[in-house]
């Protein structure tokens, strides 16, 4: 599956200072291009009035990506710690 970055998550992805983290990112990432229904994403389909095509995966305990899907392609859309997916998440 192809995948395209949104600048805001691109933005999230600048301000994450977690060599840690980014490598959970990137193996997360991978998954998702090559199985987006790997168990290990907890990929999950995200109920919003705005977008029909919202969706998660599970990074680690402390975050989670928010992605797009369209018919041929994915959007990387954000990169958001648990809490504040919780409450985006609330208010979509």
């Amino acid at each position: 599956m192809h995948i395209e970055i949104d600048d805001l998550y691109r933005k999230d992805c600048a301000r994450l200072k977690n060599a840690q983290v980014e490598k959970k990112i990137e193996k997360a990432v991978n998954l998702l291009k090559e199985n987006e229904h790997h168990p290990s994403l907890q990929n999950k389909q995200i109920v919003c009035r705005r977008a029909d095509n919202l969706f998660s995966i599970r990074v680690d305990k402390g975050y989670r990506i928010l992605y797009l899907r369209h018919k041929s392609f994915i959007v990387l859309y954000r990169l958001l710690d648990h809490d504040t997916y919780d409450r985006l998440i609330k208010n979509c």
